[in-house]
């Protein structure tokens, strides 16, 4: 294989020395080093190409060629990862370590420039051209240079412990040799970087060769007069610090000898060895010694000694390093949550993918979790679930309520009282730096003159900052990133939107009835069993008699109403039990009057018969779905309407708009346009206690007044809900699992849904599903012709379809009782 290089501007031919070179040479890369003419290199050969050439070469023969290698494999290089400048060297010992490996001493002898590579197997063998400096005579700038050059490799060599003495008296001794020979010993002497030593190898001009020289001297010598200074810095404060602990030994002898102690002193002297064990900087060691330092001056009877000692007491009880080791067993973790948990399976599945990023990951940089749901699903639970899958310590810290931003930052130990803030406390609670720390209820957070907690909490969840979170009280940055957070909320509309943005949210729907009687047996009634000092051997709960627990006894997305009364028949029996009157109790259905009284809840159930100006909607709120009757009834007037049932904002101009195209469509729907400018309506929304808003009523509104001013009844089994538009459109609307689990549970057997959430229905569950008939409605008109039933004869507004008249007129109507 063959090379072309050129020779560099700066070097000359030598003439009438090409003799002296041998015609081929083997050839030996140099994989971290650069020999110079003129000086000596220690190699040890261990690669099989460069073994082979060292075994070839004769007794005699002690001339070879080295080339350092700029780039390509170190084991195996091809001839383009060689320099173009190399060294003609000498062999001056070659001592056997092994059968494969060699101890080499080469002298450089002269510079040459490899002209043609003849081989490459078994060993690199090319032909080489000498490469001869260009004259240089001796003269002022050339003494300067070397003299200049000299006295900055002194002065490196004495702020550097690296180089030794001994090469100052080699250099001395041969700058009468020239400037040529002064600047490759030189050049073979400094600690450079390989391409900045190979530059010099290749600038053959002798004086260009020094002024690099002196540049890179000057720079490394700055860089070790300032290793130097940090250096005698650092051992002047180590001395310092020794030095004022071994006074302060010998001080504490000798008050002790006087009995002149006291406990100030005694106690200053403790937190300093404590300070010094801190893995802190040393700026904040320095800040924590001056406050140990004052309270040693301070007499315990001093209002300041109480808060220094309590600021102190505070920093060393700050779990600094200690952490716990994680447990990314996900098949232990998925067993975890599901001996926990019943159903949520959507919830634990994307739990999982959140542990199985962390296991590949191996950090938390990742988005912060928030389970929304309604109160009783689990959500603390499931937290508490996933820190012992992980192997970590488990904390909550509940902000519901607060409206003090110092409650999050800490206080300023200045104040009366001041303590450190919730997060900081979370961490001391539990001991270590790396928890699981659950924000409860983090959509009830309060604002007011104080400052806002919701805005304190953006630098806790931002996981690129929250790494040096600074509390008022410690006034130390703390790491919070080895922290996994995850909030908890009901509602995510009072959430600040900079906050909801921080975090990843994970919604938690209602149980249905069926996952609920789950949850009762299998995780509800042991855990209460246990708690009541009974046994599975003296309690039956049918099946039937939990459903009733459940359907009259409460009223809830979740099961905390139901594990309250589990617990109070549980009580009743453990009373009879220790009473001794039966060794076993049976709770059958129709039970639960001696047990629990009368039914305390009472869900809204469909119409038995079809009425005029009544519509069945459905409603999604914090506690889960419930259905709302809204009713509506017309009156001789001037075109009024009245709105009841505290309404906020939003439902009242669904009202309006629903009004507006009912009026629009007067004549489709053979409405007498009059009765709209000679009657009053009036809409009332029942359970007036209760606050309603949203647009998601618009469509049953709608419904509601082309009922009412057109005399036609609706049908009592359908249940409907979607926002409204003036042009007739029904828009996509939230919580369809919550509002159908609703009208299954009422008794609906049609639920009309507005077309863009079909895609919802694949979250209801299929128990749900079953018996139910869903209607998707893209404009009013599709939901009328479904709901409003014609009318054969004309009746009053007011009177309602008996059974007959109903059955006579909808033959297949499938008409459900009344529950």
């Amino acid at each position: 294989m063959a090379t072309n290089r050129k020779i560099p501007a700066n070097a000359a031919p030598s003439e009438g020395t090409e003799g002296e070179i041998p015609k081929s040479l083997p050839i030996i890369p140099l994989v971290s080093s650069v020999l110079f003419p003129n000086g000596v290199l220690s190699l040890q050969v261990g690669i099989d190409r460069n073994v082979r050439l060292l075994k070839s070469l004769g007794d005699d023969q002690n001339l070879i060629a080295a080339f350092c290698q700029k780039s390509g494999d170190k084991e195996n290089p091809r001839p383009e990862d060689l320099s173009q400048i190399g060294v003609l060297a000498a062999i001056v010992q070659r001592l056997p370590l092994s059968s494969d490996r060699y101890q080499v001493f080469l002298q450089g002898k002269g510079r040459v420039e490899l002209v043609q590579m003849l081989q490459t197997e078994p060993y690199f063998e090319g032909v080489l051209r000498e490469v001869a400096p260009r004259p240089s005579p001796k003269n002022v700038k050339t003494d300067n240079l070397m003299n200049k050059a000299m006295s900055l490799f002194e002065k490196l060599v004495e702020s550097d412990s690296k180089y030794s003495n001994e090469l100052l008296n080699i250099l001395r001794m041969n700058m009468a040799e020239g400037p040529d020979t002064f600047a490759d010993l030189l050049s073979s002497f400094v600690n450079f970087a390989l391409e900045e030593k190979q530059l010099l190898l290749e600038t053959v001009n002798p004086i260009v060769r020094l002024e690099l020289l002196v540049d890179s001297i000057q720079r490394d010598l700055g860089k070790a007069t300032f290793d130097k200074e940090l250096q005698r810095q650092i051992q002047t404060s180590i001395d310092r610090r020794e030095r004022e602990t071994y006074l302060r030994e010998q001080l504490r002898v000798i008050q002790d000898e006087l009995g002149d102690t006291n406990a100030s002193d005694r106690e200053a002297d403790t937190y300093r060895d404590r300070v010094e064990t801190l893995p802190l900087s040393e700026d904040h060691k320095q800040s924590l010694r001056r406050e140990v330092n004052r309270l040693g001056q301070l007499s315990p009877s001093s209002s300041d000694y109480a808060v220094i000692k309590g600021h102190l007491d505070t920093v060393f009880q700050v779990p600094w390093a200690e952490k716990t080791e994680d447990r990314l067993d996900l098949v232990r973790a998925e067993e975890i949550l599901d001996e926990r948990h019943h159903g949520l399976e959507k919830v634990k599945e994307r739990v999982l993918e959140f542990l199985a990023v962390l296991k590949l990951k191996g950090d938390l940089k990742g988005p912060i979790l928030c389970f929304v749901g309604p109160p009783g699903v689990g959500k603390t639970s499931l937290g508490a679930a996933i820190a012992d899958a992980l192997g970590r310590k488990f904390v909550r810290m509940a902000v519901g309520g607060v409206t003090d931003e110092s409650e999050i930052r800490g206080h300023r130990k200045t104040y009366i009282g001041a303590m450190p803030g919730k997060v900081i406390q979370s961490y001391i609670q539990v001991g270590v730096n790396n928890p699981l720390i659950m924000i409860d209820e983090i959509d009830k957070i309060g604002k007011d003159y104080r400052g806002d907690p919701a805005s304190a909490l953006l630098e806790v969840l931002d996981t690129k900052q929250n790494n040096a979170f600074v509390d008022r009280y410690l006034e130390i940055p703390y790491d919070l990133s080895h922290t996994l957070f995850i909030g908890t909320a009901n509602m995510l509309d009072t959430i600040p939107s900079p906050l909801r943005d921080r975090m990843e949210v994970i919604r938690l729907s209602g149980y249905t009835e069926m996952e609920k009687l789950e949850i009762a047996k299998k995780h509800l009634v042991p855990e209460l069993l246990e708690n009541h000092g009974l046994v599975a051997a003296q309690v039956t709960l049918s099946d039937e008699a939990i459903l009733e627990v459940i359907r009259d006894y409460t009223g809830e997305a979740g099961v905390r109403n139901l594990e309250r009364k589990l617990a109070t028949i549980l009580r009743k029996i453990a009373r009879k039990v220790a009473s001794g009157s039966e060794d076993h109790y049976t709770v059958e259905k129709g039970d639960m009057d001696a047990y629990l009284g009368l039914p305390s809840y009472e869900h809204e159930f469909a119409e038995r018969h079809p009425e005029v100006g009544v519509t069945t909607g459905l409603a999604w709120t914090q506690f889960g779905g419930e259905i709302m009757f809204i009713e509506a009834t017309r009156m001789a007037g001037s075109g009024r309407t009245t709105v009841t049932g505290q309404l906020g904002d939003v439902m009242r101009e669904s009202v309006t708009a629903a009004y507006s195209y009912v009026r629009s469509k007067a004549k489709d729907l053979d409405i007498d346009d009059k009765k709209f400018t000679e009657n009053d309506i009036h809409i009332h929304f029942p359970a007036g206690a209760i606050p309603k808003d949203g647009p998601s009523a618009g469509v049953a509104i709608a419904t509601c007044i082309a009922s009412v001013m057109g005399d036609r009844p609706v049908r009592h089994d359908v249940a409907m809900t979607g926002e409204i538009t003036l042009r007739g459109k029904v828009l996509s609307v939230g919580g369809i699992k919550e509002k159908v689990m609703a009208a299954q549970r009422a008794n609906i057997k049609t639920v009309v849904l507005p077309e863009g959430n079909r895609k919802d229905l694949t979250e209801v569950p299929d128990e749900v599903k079953q018996g139910l008939n869903f209607i998707f409605a893209e404009r009013v008109e599709n939901v009328w012709k479904e709901t409003l039933i014609p009318l054969v004869v004309a009746r009053p507004s007011s009177r309602k379809y008996d059974d007959a008249e109903y059955k006579a007129e909808h033959p297949k109507s499938d008409r459900p009782e009344q529950r």
